[in-house]
């Protein structure tokens, strides 16, 4: 899997993002992590709803447009879950539990993937 970072302002947020951008990635997902740390997550591409059927912790998933405008925040989604369906979604970031709240990210702001 490819990794990336996200930026906000040119500020490096997350500096160990991993990028699911094929079938497979996107359908282990987080599946085989035990947790993450503060500046990893998994950005999914071609995705607008996520589940966390099967995982170990809670997550905040940040739903963005194409261009990295934040759309929708899930925060502290917990094992077992769904999100709702975000029609203009084109990633989705996973992240910590809690990070949205730590790096006060809301919705319109705008994320930067740099590869």
């Amino acid at each position: 899997m490819k990794n990336c970072s996200i930026l906000k302002n040119d500020k490096v947020l997350f500096s160990e993002v991993k990028l699911a951008d094929r079938f497979i990635t996107r359908l282990v997902g987080l599946l085989r992590t035990a947790g993450l740390s503060e500046n990893q997550g998994l950005l999914l591409k071609n995705c607008n709803q996520v589940h966390t059927f099967g995982m170990k912790f809670s997550i905040d998933a940040i739903f963005l447009s194409k261009k990295g405008d934040i759309l929708h925040i899930e925060q502290e989604m917990k094992p077992g879950k769904v999100s709702p369906h975000i029609k203009k979604a084109y990633w989705v970031l996973e992240l910590k539990s809690g990070s949205c709240n730590q790096h006060q990210l809301e919705i319109n702001h705008c994320l930067v993937v740099r590869q």
